[in-house]
């Protein structure tokens, strides 16, 4: 469902859709782009079978404002989806928190050739979204 002061009295915004009347879902998606490169986008964009070092930035996450992330990662042939927990996302090795300088919870996740596989275990299928969603949010708090 979409967000709503009816629905969250606290909602203001920072995050992009309800599932099950208590599950803040926010979406992020990046494209797989060639890494060192200024050619515009429709250039440097990669395929998914490219061996090329690519830099995927996943931006604004600010993890204490939603309770799963789906993450949409775009190559020219293939588009892929993560979902992970809120807990999952801050208490990653490669979550950046703090995007720009004075930021307060806010940070960033870069996904790239050399780390993408380390995320393998929060691939969903387009068909298994809704399912992931909700296991996601079981996983909260059970962070060891």
């Amino acid at each position: 469902m979409k967000p709503s002061r009816k629905l969250d009295p606290a909602y203001s915004g920072d995050y992009d859709f309800h599932l099950d009347g208590r599950i803040r879902v926010e979406v992020k998606a990046s494209r797989a782009v060639a890494f060192q490169t200024d050619e515009p986008l429709y250039v440097k964009a990669l395929a998914s079978d490219s061996v090329e070092q690519f830099d995927m930035n996943f931006q604004q996450v600010k993890c204490r404002c939603c309770d799963v992330f789906i993450w949409v990662a775009v190559w020219r042939d293939v588009i892929r989806y993560w979902v992970l927990n809120s807990e999952e996302v801050e208490s990653n090795s490669y979550f950046s928190n703090g995007q720009h300088r004075g930021n307060v919870g806010e940070g960033q996740l870069h996904l790239n050739r050399d780390n993408i596989r380390l995320f393998d275990q929060y691939q969903a299928r387009p068909h298994e979204l809704l399912q992931a969603i909700r296991d996601a949010h079981r996983r909260l708090g059970k962070q060891s």
